[in-house]
């Protein structure tokens, strides 16, 4: 069984951001870019509240997921977009997950 199915069969987007040089101004232009649908589940703050990842660099949620995130990668939940802080692996009851604490961003959908 996987960690996907154990918890939810969800679509998330993912997204990664590239960044160019503007050759005028020298400055330089973020954007995000779609990648690819994933599979996980989120898991909100307020379910975390008490927890030792309730107060981890002041989350909004967990997202835990067979594919392991990067610091920075955003992910479309709903109508907001959240940004992966850190990730951590993880095994319990023989299931072995990745572990994406989420900011949720100013930005939404």
């Amino acid at each position: 069984m996987s960690i996907v199915n154990y918890f939810s069969n969800k679509k998330y987007k993912l997204y990664k951001r590239t960044v160019k040089i503007d050759e005028l101004s020298g400055g330089s232009l973020s954007q995000w870019n779609f990648v690819k649908e994933i599979s996980g589940y989120y898991e909100p703050a307020e379910s975390l509240i008490g927890t030792e990842a309730g107060n981890k660099y002041g989350i909004t949620g967990v997202f835990y997921s067979e594919e392991k995130l990067s610091p920075a990668d955003r992910i479309e939940i709903g109508a907001y977009m959240f940004e992966v802080r850190e990730t951590e692996f993880w095994q319990m009851r023989g299931l072995s997950y990745y572990k994406g604490y989420l900011v949720k961003t100013d930005e939404n959908v």
